[in-house]
Order: structure tokens, then sequence, then C-alpha cells
């Protein structure tokens, strides 16, 4: 079978605006859905033609705040390890019952994963839904990658709170960044309750449990 040659990333845009020049851009569908945040009218902006890739955070390991926190205590950054993952509490005030992401200990991209390593991540997604599910008022979790600011993996984790259907589907993240956060130490408590389950249903250690005993 002859293997079709992929197009290269300057021909798809080529190609691409060809077709917005013939037909113009798609009306965007999720505007009349109940969960979009916003209201009025939107303005789409111009594709623009591909470039260098931009740099991530901690490449090759270097200067990786997620590696220093996995070599180190934890800090309050790590709220749960084993030795294969951790779930580390996002830097910034949050407003949803439950966000935290998952990772890999070790410096390592999706693509890099060894099987022993995606299998235990993916037991961990299961478990931490059940987990956040038991614990707080939160039907079930989102879970979400893009790796475009960072190399380290880390999958997004997110909860709404249970009847709050605006906040449902692909928009939650936009909301998370919308509304106004809750008060640290509240926030930091769910996440701690949430990790004493996971410890529960899935091993592993509490970091900050242990500097709360010295």
């Amino acid at each position: 079978m002859t293997r079709r040659t992929a197009r290269t990333s300057p021909e798809w845009y080529d190609a691409t605006r060809s077709r917005i020049a013939a037909t113009g851009y798609r009306s965007a569908p999720w505007t009349g859905w109940p969960t979009w945040p916003f209201s009025g009218e939107l303005v789409q902006r111009d594709l623009e033609p591909p470039g260098e890739e931009c740099p991530r955070g901690g490449a090759g390991g270097v200067d990786c705040f997620i590696c220093e926190a996995a070599a180190g205590d934890g800090g309050d950054y790590i709220v749960w390890r084993d030795d294969v993952a951790m779930l580390g509490q996002p830097r910034e005030d949050v407003p949803l019952p439950f966000k935290a992401f998952l990772m890999p200990r070790r410096h390592a991209d999706l693509s890099d994963l060894e099987p022993r390593e995606a299998g235990r991540m993916g037991e961990l997604m299961v478990l931490l839904e059940r987990a956040v599910t038991d614990v707080l008022d939160v039907p079930r979790t989102h879970v979400m990658r893009w790796g475009e600011g960072q190399e380290h993996l880390h999958w997004w984790v997110l909860g709404r709170p249970t009847g709050v259907d605006q906040l449902r589907a692909p928009f939650l993240p936009l909301w998370d960044d919308l509304l106004p956060p809750r008060p640290r130490e509240e926030s930091r408590a769910d996440l701690e309750a949430v990790a004493r389950r996971l410890v529960e249903l899935a091993g592993g250690e509490l970091p900050w449990a242990v500097h709360d005993r010295d």
C-alpha cells in the first residue's frame, strides 16, 4: 500500500487560508450553548502563519519546577505521591471545588512514559475521580492535557460543583479563569481531604502530613 505523504505545516496553512478566502470562517456553534461564558458578538482573529515552535518550560529537565518539587519534600505543591506519580496543587488560587495536576515523578512527556508508568497513570485517573466524588460535592472530574507550557507531563483534573450545569463540559476551564478564586486555605483543605481518600484507594503517601507531624 502506498503511504500518503502528510502535508507540511505551511502547506496546511496555505490550503486553509484558501478555504477561508473562498467560504469565510464558520459560525461558532457554541455561542448558543448554555455553558458558553460570554454574551455579545465575537470577532474571529485572523489565522497567523506557522512560525517557530514556542519553547516549553523545563525542557530537557532544566529549570523544571515540577522536577524540583519531586526531588525535594514536595513543599506546599505536592499533596500526594507514590513511586511513579504525584498530585500537585496549582500555584494560583482557584474558584472550582477541585483543581489539581496529576504528574509523573520523573521528568517525562506523554510519549516518554514507560508501560508501567502509563498503566499507573491511567489507574490513578480512575481512582482520583473516585476520591474526588467520594469526598467533595462534585459529580465527576474533567481530565485534560495540553502540554504546551511545560514539558513535564501534567494532566489537569478539574471538578465542578454538583448541579451547576452552566459549568458543564468543555468551557469549565474558561469559567475557572473568570470566576473569583476561593480562599487558598479552603481549596487546600479540600485537596488534602481528597489526598487522604486517594491513599485509601491507591496507596502512596502525603508529604505534607509528615511535615505536620514534625
